[in-house]
């Protein structure tokens, strides 16, 4: 979802002045889109025009002339910041209609780096029948963990499921058949893709008798 941006707060009054216009022409050229304008497109551009009037007035003026063309430029910012929260409330997070109603979209955050590996990756035999719960460490710039199994040994035959995404540092695979080895790992994700994976080092080992306790090496 976009996030609308206002781009005013670095804007001079001649560029405050071509803000005004290009949301002027931007908001008329897509009117069904935005049918209600508040404030409307008029009183922008009578503030827009005594802008203009109050820069050529400052040019060659005293204190009072610049004092006017402060006021005026005050006046138009927060017509634009009210024109944009309704352009904000009509598009609704669509990028597009932003864009349509004059304004820009605010460029989000995204990874840049694949995530560090998960560590001390431990399996537990959880308070569930034939189920093995493990739980990591992870970034705290990770919010999500893919999480794999292996019903027969890596070394030899690698045969990995994914099992599920979760946001959190643990995960409980159930519906397993007790007394079989099974193997697992974890895998960070982010936008800029997948990081190694933590796998444990001896397989999990269900018991059909559950009981708190780490999961007994191969």
């Amino acid at each position: 979802m976009a996030t609308l941006k206002q781009g005013l707060s670095s804007l001079t009054a001649e560029g405050l002045v071509a803000k005004a216009e290009h949301v002027h022409a931007q908001l008329t050229a897509h009117a069904v889109s935005f049918p209600a304008p508040s404030p409307t497109l008029v009183a922008l551009d009578t503030a827009k025009e005594n802008l203009l009037t109050a820069i050529g007035v400052a040019i060659d003026g005293g204190r009072s002339a610049h004092q006017a063309k402060r006021d005026k430029f005050r006046l138009l910012k927060n017509m634009l910041k009210q024109l944009a929260d309704y352009v904000a409330n009509v598009a609704s997070g669509d990028a597009q209609l932003i864009i349509d109603g004059g304004f820009e979209t605010r460029a989000e955050r995204q990874p840049t780096h694949i995530p560090v590996a998960p560590a001390n990756l431990e399996a537990l035999t959880p308070d569930v029948t034939d189920a093995v719960k493990i739980e990591w460490k992870g970034s705290k710039r990770v919010r999500l963990y893919q999480v794999q199994l292996s019903a027969t040994d890596p070394a030899v035959t690698p045969a990995w499921t994914v099992m599920g995404l979760t946001s959190k540092r643990h995960y409980t695979v159930t519906d397993l058949e007790p007394f079989k080895m099974y193997w697992l790992r974890v895998i960070a994700v982010n936008v800029a893709g997948e990081s190694l994976p933590a796998t444990s080092s001896w397989p999990a080992l269900p018991d059909p008798c559950p009981m708190s306790g780490t999961a007994a090496p191969a």
